[in-house]
């Protein structure tokens, strides 16, 4: 696709403690009750927020540790690497735009889109990836940051555009996150993409890094690993909200939810705490709102729950 290149100067996941149950035979009994909160992120200790720096997502290896390949941030400006858990990468105001004509793959044109820019812009956080201090002659061509999962309130992307002007997406939760979200890691190198969200809010987006050291038949694979972007202007944060379980049948729950008035919950489901999917949906009334969640299978299952949109 030619462009004139209009863009390339241009799930949230609260605080949960998973409600979890165990189906016993035929009849399920309650393993025990748990209060999810409802709220924005909470880390022990302050998270460093990086709003205007140098950053690049950055692939290390350290052979002979558990899983060898390990993604992390890293602040060019101040030399530091953050793990994860320690680091916010904000969206700041200035990112905000508007969707052009033409550009069908990042939505309805005229709506608003943040951009974090390919090219440097002293007012937003620069954010690369990067295999710089990876050694040469390890690996079987350059290892790869694959999109995993997207937990947020809109759509996730990442592209640039080549000499020609045709637009290259290298990541797109929008239609459906497989194998062909991932962006390549030079040894020894780096690179810059834009990097776009249709909506502000807490984005939680999960990477894995895969690699092939040479002669190698089978890959190496980093942990799954979940960064936090904050798309300002950050929502409110809803009230608490209180989940339990009244009853626990063979195949379904009967739960209540304490929330919010009018504000919309989600409740989700996993079986192992990595792969979730939507339940329930719930709105908060004055009283207590009692309903009725679908089990999966049998086994166990944690349940959390989440705000998805404020009061009407």
């Amino acid at each position: 696709m030619k462009s004139t290149d209009p863009l390339s100067p241009l799930l949230l996941r609260p605080v949960r403690r998973p409600l979890r149950t165990r189906m016993v035979g035929a009849a399920a009994r309650l393993a025990f009750l748990a209060v999810c909160l409802v709220a924005g992120w909470r880390v022990s200790g302050e998270p460093v927020r990086l709003t205007t720096q140098h950053v690049d997502f950055r692939v290390l290896y350290a052979p002979g540790t558990t899983n060898e390949l390990f993604l992390m941030v890293r602040d060019g400006d101040a030399r530091t690497n953050y793990a994860a858990t320690n680091v916010v990468l904000v969206v700041r105001p200035p990112a905000e735009t508007t969707l052009p004509e033409g550009f069908p793959e990042f939505g309805q044109a005229g709506s608003p889109f943040w951009i974090l820019p390919a090219s440097q812009n002293p007012e937003l956080l620069y954010l690369g990836v990067s295999g710089e201090g990876l050694p040469s002659g390890v690996f079987a061509g350059s290892p790869e940051v694959q999109l995993i999962g997207v937990r947020a309130p809109g759509d996730f992307f990442a592209w640039r555009f080549d000499p020609s002007g045709s637009l290259e997406l290298f990541m797109d939760s929008r239609n459906g996150i497989g194998p062909d979200d991932r962006i390549p890691a030079p040894v020894g190198g780096h690179g810059h993409f834009n990097w776009g969200f249709s909506s502000n809010g807490w984005f939680e987006v999960t990477f894995r890094v895969v690699g092939r050291l040479a002669g190698a038949t089978t890959n190496l694979l980093a942990a799954d690993t979940p960064f936090r972007f904050a798309v300002e202007p950050l929502p409110p944060e809803p009230a608490a909200a209180t989940l339990s379980v009244l009853e626990a049948g063979s195949d379904s729950l009967a739960c209540r939810l304490t929330g919010s008035p009018g504000v919309s919950y989600q409740i989700e489901l996993s079986s192992d705490l990595g792969s979730w999917r939507k339940g329930t949906a719930v709105r908060g009334a004055v009283d207590p709102v009692d309903f009725t969640v679908p089990l999966p299978g049998p086994g166990q299952c944690y349940l959390y729950v989440r705000a998805v949109a404020g009061v009407d």
